[in-house]
């Protein structure tokens, strides 16, 4: 008999467990306000401490937000967003994602065009390689991400910018799940294979405008595949 060490549950983890527990069964609704920070770690047992971890990690993602001097709520699903009572994890995670790529469509986009101005020839052939790699590998375990983000990587520090390589790094994390299932749609591999290779040759051929059209295509084109998933 063979037995299986039991990892130690951290008080925070438990914190975050009972708040998606009562959202999933609408105890918590959408645009509820959660209650105040002391009050809520005495219900819990836990310290302040703790909870502050438990709301970092629920808002990173998306489902409360703080307002300044007002608390912290469940946050809205926006319009975009299905609204799904029987499932409302499911809706509130949709409507973070939108959100996340309204965001990518409008960093991105600059930081592509910074990388067609001021990539050298060693920043073209770090995206080319990552390019190749992309298209060459197969959807599992999760290499195709992993290629996908080195691509993106490559353009952003071509900006020559290390804020939008920390930004970058940080959204495709959050995105990971949702791009490996936008892979997983018939033909969507194809057309993000086209989409990457322009976005390559204009940043080959030094061309902002261009790049910074193929880069939103690309985006605009991920954004309705995820609303209609």
């Amino acid at each position: 008999m063979e037995f299986r060490e039991i990892a130690p549950v951290r008080l925070y983890e438990s914190a975050i467990e009972q708040i998606m527990e009562l959202i999933k069964n609408n105890e918590l609704k959408p645009g509820d306000k959660l209650s105040p920070e002391r009050e809520l770690a005495e219900k819990l047992s836990i310290s302040r401490g703790s909870l502050r971890e438990a709301f970092r990690v629920l808002e990173s993602r998306g489902f409360i937000k703080s307002k300044p001097g007002g608390g912290r709520y469940i946050r809205e699903i926006r319009k975009n967003g299905y609204s799904n009572t029987e499932n409302i994890i499911l809706s509130l995670e949709k409507s973070s994602i939108l959100e996340l790529l309204e965001a990518r469509e409008m960093f991105e986009v600059e930081i592509v065009e910074l990388a067609a101005q001021r990539a050298t020839t060693e920043d073209i052939e770090l995206i080319e390689k990552a390019l190749d790699k992309t298209n060459k590998e197969e959807i599992s375990n999760g290499k195709k991400t992993e290629s996908d983000t080195e691509f993106h990587l490559a353009i952003a520090r071509a900006s020559r910018n290390f804020v939008f390589v920390n930004i970058m790094q940080l959204h495709l994390d959050l995105l990971k799940e949702t791009r490996e299932k936008t892979w997983g749609i018939p033909g969507r591999r194809e057309e993000q294979q086209e989409e990457h290779q322009s976005i390559f040759q204009a940043i080959k051929e030094h061309n902002g405008k261009k790049a910074t059209e193929a880069m939103l295509k690309h985006l605009r084109n991920i954004r309705e595949i995820m609303v209609g998933i």
